[in-house]
């Protein structure tokens, strides 16, 4: 009997990915608490939080007691679904402008979500259900054509907002899911191609929102306007350097609590854990993250079929891609953006976000043996 509850237990519960989903979310709480004591509303923020954390533990729960093999039948409603997410700000009376961006879905004055997070997952579970068709091997123009299509419908909407940064999410996304889904490495070299001519275009022709030009005139150039578009980067650089090894301790970042260090609790999340924990709160963060992405790799060669595999190489590919980025831009090894940390950064939107995605690694682990 005790043995037929261990097998059971291990069969539905992948516990080194619950426990390091856990210690990052209790570890990001601690940073954002010690990030918003200094602000005003740093309560009602660090409530908010909160409240994202424990929406974002029953939906992952339903996440992991849903049956992934069941998305097949949900194709349409899926992508109907992902169409109103991405569009939703531009609907008018329904969007909300930030940082440069109308990617918020507001009611009656209220800020409710940022839809472009959940639609990250649908857009997943989409991936996954068509690339699984082809059975690892996508050779044909026209078997592309159709793959790429359901990529551009959520990431045209996006860049339209226009937010760039979460729209290379997508791609990452899709670039990730293409790789294990048997795209022939041919096409990969022509995607790159085609990016670089999409990139000097938008450049040549000017196309970019001014906040962009600048972020980007800023990441070639750091030194360049340290009061005004550099400013983000340079006050983040001398808060990560004055970590040194240890850190200043929790609650004493003189960036964080004197107000230097702009967008503390979402974007520059790392840089108030690289100055309040110095050298080992990163790397112990990149261990957490480590853990993670191993853990999931190990259940993408688990999973019983193809689109449970792509379905976590799509989470893998979210989290690495933000991962690098976000903590990349803090150092000026990325251009700022407004992507998030996982786990880490303020925001009910990301983080439901997050383990709704823990929750359908669990599902992919807890089918692998069959329903």
């Amino acid at each position: 009997m005790v043995r037929t509850d261990a097998n059971r237990f291990n069969r539905w519960v992948n516990l080194p990915l619950l426990v390091t989903a856990a210690l990052l979310v209790v570890f990001g709480s601690v940073v954002v608490q010690s990030a918003t004591s200094a602000m005003a509303g740093g309560d009602v923020l660090f409530r908010r939080h909160l409240f994202g954390i424990g929406l974002g533990l029953v939906m992952m729960a339903l996440a992991w007691a849903f049956d992934y093999t069941s998305l097949k039948a949900y194709l349409g409603p899926l992508i109907i679904l992902d169409a109103f997410l991405v569009i939703s700000p531009r609907i008018p009376g329904l969007g909300d402008t930030a940082r440069g961006a109308t990617s918020w879905l507001e009611i009656a004055g209220f800020r409710l979500f940022q839809p472009s997070e959940p639609a990250k997952l649908v857009t997943i579970a989409i991936m996954a259900i068509v690339i699984s068709q082809y059975k690892g091997r996508i050779e044909e123009k026209k078997d592309v054509a159709r793959v790429m299509g359901y990529l551009m419908i959520p990431l045209a909407l996006i860049l339209l907002q226009p937010d760039l940064g979460t729209g290379m999410v997508f791609v990452a996304i899709a670039m990730g899911m293409l790789l294990i889904g048997g795209l022939k490495p041919r096409w990969f070299i022509a995607f790159a191609l085609a990016g670089v001519v999409i990139v000097a275009g938008v450049l040549y022709f000017n196309v970019l929102e001014q906040y962009q030009e600048d972020r980007l005139v800023v990441f070639v150039e750091p030194s360049r306007d340290p009061w005004g578009a550099g400013y983000n980067l340079a006050q983040s650089k001398i808060a990560i350097g004055s970590g040194e090894i240890t850190g200043k301790g929790l609650g004493s970042g003189t960036q964080s609590n004197l107000n230097f260090l702009p967008e503390r609790h979402t974007d520059f999340i790392f840089s108030v854990l690289g100055e309040e924990l110095g050298f080992v709160g990163a790397v112990m963060l990149l261990g957490l993250y480590l853990v993670l992405l191993v853990v999931a790799l190990e259940i993408a060669a688990s999973s019983r079929d193809l689109s449970g595999s792509l379905i976590v190489a799509g989470l893998i590919s979210m989290w690495t891609f933000q991962i690098l980025v976000n903590m990349g831009m803090t150092i000026g090894l990325m251009p700022i953006t407004g992507i998030p940390l996982p786990f880490m950064s303020f925001g009910s939107s990301s983080m439901v976000t997050n383990l709704v995605g823990t929750g359908m690694l669990l599902s992919v682990w807890a089918r692998r043996y069959g329903v």
